[in-house]
C-alpha cells in the first residue's frame, strides 16, 4: 500500500485525485472491454479506496477536539475515557 501524502491547505486532495483516477478509467476505451461484472467489481475495489480517503481527509481535518472527563453509558454506568488497567502499543 502506498503512503498518502496530506496537503493541509487542500482538504479533500487525495480524493479529488483517485475521483478522477476512477472516472478517466470508466471513460477509456479499456473499461468498454469489460464485463458489467468487472467494472462493478473494480468500482467495489475502487469505490471503498475513496471512501478511506474521504473519512481520512475529513478526520484530518476536524482538529483536536476536547475529551469530557466521562461519559455515561445506555446501561446507566459512568466510564472513564481512559482506562489504567489498558497499555497501549
Amino acid at each position: 500500500m502506498e503512503a498518502q501524502v496530506v496537503t493541509i491547505d487542500q482538504p479533500f486532495h487525495s480524493a479529488d485525485e483517485k475521483f478522477i483516477e476512477i472516472t478517466d478509467h470508466l471513460r477509456s476505451a479499456m473499461a468498454g472491454d469489460k464485463t458489467h461484472r468487472a467494472i462493478e467489481a473494480s468500482l467495489e475495489t475502487d469505490g471503498r479506496a475513496l471512501l478511506r480517503l474521504l473519512w481520512q481527509d475529513h478526520v484530518d481535518h476536524q482538529g483536536s477536539g476536547r475529551v469530557s472527563d466521562a461519559g455515561c453509558g445506555s446501561d446507566g454506568v459512568v466510564r472513564s475515557p481512559t482506562r489504567e488497567d489498558m497499555e497501549t502499543g
